[in-house]
């Protein structure tokens, strides 16, 4: 279990190093609008029937899926959601009628990449604005809780440590 931990706490490292460059912000309907000054709000994720969404893929860190969308529709990402993989099935096992039904009773998320079904964490632990052409973020909020956008998010950042680490 501690061989877990640590590989967690690496890739969370890893994300950080992913890119914190200057701030590039979304404009049109879905823009983030600050709540104070210097303060971006987090867009609600708009899910897979919206115009955004621009697909998923497993990320280089094992275990966590990313999420795409291009709020602005100009042909760039600018918003991605990150969510941990709960558990994986087979497709040949399992329909993806019986896959969304046993996430449902769960309370997870489905993507299907035959042969592998992933089921993952229903709400994002991380949200990430302002994503680069290598997929990079330029801010991202962790939601340690993973209890979906309700203001208990926090900028993601290690150069102020908000957690005492003995």
């Amino acid at each position: 279990m501690k061989v877990q931990s640590a590989g967690f706490l690496v890739g969370l490292v890893l994300i950080h190093m992913m890119g914190f460059k200057s701030p590039a912000y979304a404009q049109g309907p879905f823009s983030p609008l600050p709540k104070k000054s210097g303060e971006v709000q987090i867009p609600k994720e708009p899910g897979w029937a919206d115009p955004s969404y621009r697909g998923w893929e497993l990320i280089s860190i094992p275990g966590l899926i990313a999420t795409y969308y291009d709020l602005n529709l100009d042909g760039k990402l600018d918003y991605q959601v990150i969510r941990k993989i709960i558990r994986k099935g087979s497709s040949e096992k399992m329909s993806i009628q019986d896959a969304i039904q046993s996430a449902r009773i769960d309370h997870l998320t489905v993507y299907v990449s035959k042969p592998v079904i992933y089921f993952t964490s229903k709400y994002p632990l991380f949200y990430c604005m302002g994503v680069d052409y290598r997929r990079n973020c330029t801010n991202i909020w962790i939601d340690v809780a993973e209890d979906g956008l309700n203001g208990n998010e926090t900028l993601y950042t290690l150069s102020k440590p908000q957690i005492q680490v003995r």
